[in-house]
């Protein structure tokens, strides 16, 4: 009983990993939930995402230096292009029903 158990357990934890939603930045890959996050601090209390694109990525910028920023994105802030980088994957978080059904060509595992 303890094994049959165990065992589905494991096939759901599986089935969850497999089914999870990920999106692609470049060479990077991150959950959704990641970029939601990400999303929710560079949109802060009072701006839109939809900004323009030089305002999001200044935002971007600063966003790296954030202590609630997941830590899957410190790699992204290394890089010289880390604000667009940063700005792209805000606007996927802008509209996360997009990548859900994989509506968005940055988002798999839909």
């Amino acid at each position: 009983m303890k094994t049959t158990i165990c065992v589905s357990v494991l096939l759901m934890a599986l089935c969850q990993s497999l089914s999870a939603v990920t999106v692609t930045e470049g060479d990077f890959h991150f959950s959704l939930e990641s970029v939601k996050a990400l999303g929710a601090l560079m949109a802060g209390e009072d701006a839109p995402v939809e900004q323009e694109l030089q305002l999001v990525e200044a935002k971007a910028a600063a966003v790296c230096s954030h202590p609630a920023l997941p830590q899957d994105f410190r790699p992204v802030c290394l890089r010289t292009d880390a604000g667009a980088s940063l700005a792209r994957l805000a606007l996927v978080a802008s509209e996360p029903d997009a990548c859900e059904i994989c509506e968005s060509v940055a988002c798999t595992g839909c």
